[in-house]
């Protein structure tokens, strides 16, 4: 995240090394208590509900408890406490994500879902992040398009895919909105 663009990342995870390793990308080892006290924007993705409380949130803070089924804290919560923003990973992996991306995964035939494919999913939601706002609108079928010809091309690139001729499933999709699988 450094590399992109964001001042200071704090991490803190109870796996001291995958924090060591965060660390020598550049960022710094803080424990929870101090992460939720000095951080602007809490990502989490720990699969521990309830683990952030109302009472760390502070006024303004950012707040993408990306846990499922059930998030490290309630949006609704995170909102009341004094969040400017909260979702969860219903509504941002789940809904802006994963769609698109398992298409694109699905159409070059890739044997993975790389990290080069999540940023390049990551690219195509924040391309049609409207400025000032925080997420898409979800419901934008050329944003789910554009995310998955973003995460098939970067399988293509990163040499994923099972096909050596690069070939691609596509999906069709009629009028009625059912789609149809065939062979380019």
């Amino acid at each position: 995240m450094i590399a992109h663009g964001v001042a200071e990342m704090l991490v803190a995870h109870r796996n001291q090394d995958f924090v060591a390793r965060l660390a020598k990308g550049g960022a710094r080892a803080a424990d929870l208590k101090t992460l939720l006290a000095e951080a602007d924007v809490v990502i989490s993705a720990t699969g521990v509900p309830g683990l952030i409380k109302k009472e760390s949130v502070r006024k303004g803070q950012i707040i993408l408890a990306l846990s499922n089924p059930e998030a490290e804290i309630d949006p609704e919560v995170a909102l009341a406490a004094g969040a400017s923003f909260a979702a969860t990973g219903k509504s941002v992996n789940n809904h802006l994500a994963f769609p698109g991306l398992f298409r694109g995964a699905l159409e070059a035939q890739s044997d993975r879902i790389s990290a080069a494919m999540k940023l390049a999913a990551a690219e195509a939601i924040l391309a049609h992040t409207p400025e000032g706002a925080l997420t898409p609108d979800g419901l934008d079928r050329a944003l789910h398009e554009d995310v998955a010809k973003a995460a098939r091309e970067a399988a293509i690139a990163g040499g994923h895919t099972r096909s050596k001729r690069g070939a691609r499933a596509t999906l069709l999709w009629n009028a009625s909105g059912k789609g149809a699988a065939t062979k380019k």
